[in-house]
């Protein structure tokens, strides 16, 4: 499948692929690059990223980076 980025370097997922994946509206998903590749995956949060509490999101952040 083929998709642009925009002038602000987004994309959409083609539906087919949110479908595939239960990817819908307020997931998160981390992005690497491993071996010439972007890799997205699913990151199952139960922080809420909206909160403005500094120490969810530190914990959000190493529960990430742990991933």
């Amino acid at each position: 499948m083929l998709v642009k980025v925009s002038s602000k370097g987004l994309i959409t997922l083609p539906k087919q692929i949110r479908e595939q994946f239960g990817i819908v509206k307020g997931d998160y998903l981390t992005v690497s690059a491993e071996g010439g590749k972007i890799v997205f995956r699913k990151v199952k949060m139960e922080i809420n990223w909206e909160d403005s509490d500094d120490v969810w999101q530190g914990c959000g952040a190493k529960l990430l980076a742990d991933d």
